[in-house]
């Protein structure tokens, strides 16, 4: 395993596992470690999303998010990439190669010739005898995250190419380029999403307390708006257990709550923790609905959430 990485790693060239160089981006856009870093956490490796070629969106089919082409270095695992602000850490075995600044940034999903019959006739000569994979086609991936947030990207084909090596050798996948400016997040959460704006902490396990601001508020995921920069918040890795404390009480009652956590997606200073949990007397229990509704209703009436309301509504 060690040494197919090597080959996937090349420090020299960047040869990737298919044993080709590989070719620049085909799509003129700029690519920014923060937007890209983005874009990871809503395409994980792994990912089973939707893609559709151009002007076919009710023509999507299933693929899944292979792997990462990055500047000529190909990754296959989620464990052999880190992602943290101003850096990309790429490792192999012992090694490591870190990337600060982007030449391309590819997506990689299979390369199945069977999904053309799952497309009518017209759909097939509206694509031509090569398919959706031409060069230079646009493909479009959808991806659906378990907070709610339907995520679109637009791809470039680069080119199609075989894998020598590995899990997936054997196998032939499609270099889709980036064009990270297309990339568009629509709430599709069913139930109703609170905005406030309201001063809490934030714990980490086995590390520090932060001052935040808890921006929104939904049945299983809440956001945050980090107000202080530190290493061990810009190096927080996904599923990290997180607690958030906040304060709905008024000046008569204090009502205090304690969440728990898992880390979900941060982008900058954005932070998005999926709910597990409550404390209650010092004892984590199963967050229930009756628990969700009383921190919804207190929310409600709490002069940070009346003020965000109006200052939403003055932005109008």
């Amino acid at each position: 395993m060690v040494k197919f990485f090597k080959k996937v790693f090349s420090t020299g060239k960047g040869v990737p596992a298919g044993g080709q160089q590989a070719s620049g981006s085909v799509v003129d856009e700029p690519l920014e470690l923060p937007r890209v870093n983005e874009l990871i956490q809503h395409y994980p490796i792994g990912e089973k999303v939707r893609y559709y070629p151009e002007f076919q969106k009710d023509g999507a089919l299933d693929t899944l998010i292979l792997g990462y082409g990055i500047n000529g270095y190909f990754v296959y695992s989620p464990m052999e990439i880190r992602s943290t602000p101003g850096v990309l850490r790429l490792f192999t075995g012992e090694e490591h190669t870190l990337i600060t600044e982007l030449e391309s940034f590819s997506l990689l999903i299979p390369f199945n010739p069977d999904d053309d019959n799952k497309r009518d006739y017209v759909r097939r000569a509206e694509l031509g005898p090569r398919g959706p994979f031409r060069r230079h086609n646009t493909i479009t991936l959808t991806a659906n995250s378990d907070d709610g947030i339907l995520c679109h990207l637009d791809t470039r084909v680069r080119k199609i190419m075989p894998v020598s090596g590995g899990i997936y050798a054997g196998h032939q996948v499609v270099l889709l380029d980036v064009m990270p400016s297309t990339l568009v997040l629509t709430d599709q959460r069913q139930h109703y999403r609170v905005n406030t704006r309201l001063p809490a902490t934030l714990s980490l396990r086995d590390g520090g307390t932060y001052a935040c601001t808890l921006w929104d508020f939904a049945e299983q995921s809440v956001q945050l708006n980090l107000e202080e920069t530190a290493e061990e918040l810009d190096g927080l890795s996904e599923f990290r257990r997180l607690t958030l404390c906040f304060d709905l009480g008024s000046e008569h009652q204090s009502k205090c709550f304690e969440l728990d956590g898992s880390m979900y997606r941060k982008s900058g200073g954005r932070l998005v923790m999926k709910l597990q949990g409550i404390y209650k007397d010092g004892k984590l229990e199963n967050l229930g609905l009756v628990d969700i509704l009383d921190i919804k209703a207190s929310l409600q009436r709490h002069p940070a959430t009346q003020a965000a309301v109006q200052e939403d509504t003055d932005g109008t």
